[in-house]
């Protein structure tokens, strides 16, 4: 099984902004197509320094939420860290320990997209890993695209859907019902470790369903109603 970061953020504006929320949904739909299963760390509006260059709180490399994902990263928990580019991972040279990070865990930077790397950073076993993997990374891009002009369904189905007959459109699967469950316990009030006690789902695909609310109710309107 293969997993993917999705890192969202973004540096002004405000949580609601549309180019924020294109932006989860763009690498979601990387993340999605690259590897089996996503953790998703969303920075929402954040400046992306850190204390290398700045003073002040909110710093990427002062909160935990991203040394810990760093950490995880550089153990191996992650084939692909999946970002729209590398500014909206970091805007200073703490993106050099994230990537390296990156190096150590055997974990391939993926953007939604192009950006440009010096080869000269790394030795020619790496540039074959790297550029074998890019090309997997291509195929992906290129086959969202293919099914995105026909108005299909794409990566691999969200939790409790499958895809129809066909093969076209995810539709509501065995586990739909425990998708029913997380949002009516959202809609209780319960904050998402206490819906992860409830269940049993992991507390990072209950905030992916949370979030994908919308997308539930327009595939499943008549099931996700309240």
């Amino acid at each position: 099984m293969t997993n993917a970061l999705a890192w969202i953020r973004k540096s002004k504006g405000d949580d609601s902004d549309i180019g924020l929320e294109e932006q989860r949904r763009l690498v979601d739909q990387l993340a999605d197509q690259l590897a089996d299963d996503t953790d998703t760390l969303d920075l929402g509006v954040q400046t992306g320094f850190s204390s290398m260059t700045r003073d002040g709180d909110d710093l990427l490399d002062h909160r935990q939420d991203v040394t810990n994902v760093v950490s995880r990263v550089r153990a191996g928990e992650y084939d692909y860290l999946v970002a729209f580019d590398d500014r909206r991972i970091c805007r200073d040279g703490y993106f050099e320990v994230i990537r390296h990070a990156c190096v150590e865990g055997d974990c391939q930077l993926a953007y939604v997209a192009e950006v440009a790397e010096d080869d000269l950073t790394h030795d020619i076993k790496r540039r074959v890993e790297r550029d074998t993997k890019e090309e997997e990374i291509q195929k992906a891009r290129d086959a969202i695209e293919a099914r995105k002009k026909k108005g299909y369904d794409h990566g691999r189905p969200k939790f409790g859907m499958e895809y129809d007959a066909d093969g076209h459109y995810q539709v509501p699967g065995e586990r739909f019902d425990d998708v029913l469950e997380v949002l009516g316990l959202r809609e209780e009030g319960l904050s998402f470790p206490k819906i992860e006690a409830e269940t049993g789902i992991s507390k990072s695909t209950v905030q992916n369903i949370v979030d994908r609310r919308e997308w539930y109710e327009a595939r499943a309107p008549m099931e996700v109603d309240s």
